[in-house]
C-alpha cells in the first residue's frame, strides 16, 4: 500500500470524543475513530474505495494514456489498439508509437495505416501529419497536391499549422482570396508565421460617427468606390516605387473589411515599417470612416 501524509485531529460533539484522519494530497478524504490508529485505517480504506470507483470510471483511451505517461509502453500501445475502433485520437497516438517504435516494433508504414485511418474520421492531427508526411516524402516522393489537399483538410477543421500551409499553397497557385482566408484565420490563432505575412491596420471603434451615406450604399456601389480609391488615390503612390496593390476581398459591413495584396516593389514592405500600412488606412478612413480594418499581404 502506497502512503500518504495525514493529517490528524481530535474532536468532541454530542455523540462523544472520536479522532479523525485527512490525507494532505486528498482532502476530500477522511477517515473516523475511536483512535488515530483507528481513524488512519479507515481513511486509506476509503481512499483505496475512492481509486477502485476512479479506475471504473476510467476509458480504455484514460488507461492508456496513464500507462504511456508511466512509460509501460506495451501496455499502453495494446490499450490505444483495444480503443482503435472507433476513436481515431487512439489510432494517431499508435501511428506516433508505430513512428517511434515506443511499445512496438517500429514501422513507418503501420504509421501511415494508422495516420489514414484516423483521418478518414476527419481527425486533424491525422490531416496534418499525412501533409506532412507527402510534403517532405517520407514514403519515398514527395506529393506537394496530396499535401495540399491535406493540409487544406486540417485547415477547416481548425489546425493552426495546417492553415498556415494551406495559405502558403493557394498564394503560390496565385489563389490570393484564398490564401488570405487561410492566413488570416492563422494569424487570429496567434501562429507567428502568418503574423509575419499579415498586416493587420485597424482604428475601428475609435470614431463613433458613422458614414452613413457611404453605409446606404449597395455592396457593388461601395466595392467600386473602393476600386476608384485605390486606382486615383493610392496606386500611383505606390508606383513610384515601383509598387502596386490589388483589392483581394471587400466584406462589406458594421465594420468593412479590405484584403489587400501588394505587389512589385511593394511586397513585403509592410514588415519592415508601417508606413505604408498606415498611409492605405488614412485613404480608406477618408472614404469609408474609422470604422474599417484592413488586412495585408
Amino acid at each position: 500500500m502506497t502512503h500518504h501524509e495525514l493529517d490528524l485531529y481530535g474532536f468532541s460533539n454530542e455523540d462523544g470524543d472520536g479522532c479523525m484522519a485527512v490525507f494532505v494530497d486528498f482532502p476530500e478524504i477522511k477517515g473516523i475513530g475511536d483512535t488515530f490508529e483507528e481513524a488512519r485505517d479507515d481513511a486509506y480504506e476509503r481512499l483505496e474505495e475512492h481509486k477502485r470507483r476512479e479506475e471504473k470510471m476510467m476509458t480504455t483511451f484514460d488507461k492508456a494514456i496513464a500507462a504511456y505517461e508511466a512509460k509501460q509502453y506495451s501496455e499502453a500501445y495494446r490499450l490505444f489498439e483495444d480503443d482503435a475502433t472507433d476513436n481515431p485520437q487512439a489510432m494517431v497516438n499508435l501511428a506516433l508509437m508505430r513512428m517511434k517504435g515506443n511499445g512496438c516494433e517500429k514501422d513507418d508504414s503501420e504509421a501511415l495505416t494508422w495516420f489514414e485511418a484516423a483521418a478518414a474520421l476527419d481527425n486533424s492531427h491525422a490531416l496534418h501529419s499525412l501533409g506532412l508526411y507527402y510534403e517532405k516524402g517520407m514514403g519515398g516522393d514527395i506529393d506537394l497536391e496530396k499535401a495540399n489537399d491535406y493540409f487544406k483538410r486540417a485547415a477547416d477543421l481548425g489546425q493552426v499549422e495546417a492553415q498556415v500551409k494551406a495559405g502558403m499553397a493557394f498564394r503560390q497557385e496565385g489563389k490570393m482570396a484564398d490564401a488570405m482566408r487561410y492566413l488570416i484565420t492563422a494569424a487570429h490563432n496567434n501562429d507567428s508565421q502568418a503574423q509575419e505575412i499579415i498586416t493587420y491596420v485597424s482604428n475601428a471603434g475609435v470614431e463613433t460617427v458613422i458614414n452613413e451615406p457611404f453605409r446606404l450604399l449597395d455592396d457593388a456601389r461601395q466595392i467600386a468606390l473602393v476600386q476608384d480609391m485605390i486606382e486615383k488615390k493610392v496606386r500611383p503612390t505606390l508606383a513610384v516605387d515601383g509598387g502596386g496593390i490589388e483589392l483581394v476581398n471587400y466584406i462589406p459591413g458594421e465594420t468593412p473589411q479590405l484584403w489587400l495584396n501588394y505587389l512589385g516593389a511593394c511586397s513585403g514592405c509592410h514588415l519592415g515599417s508601417t508606413s505604408t500600412a498606415d498611409m492605405l488606412l488614412d485613404h480608406f478612413e477618408t472614404l469609408i470612416d474609422k470604422n474599417v480594418i484592413l488586412y495585408l499581404m
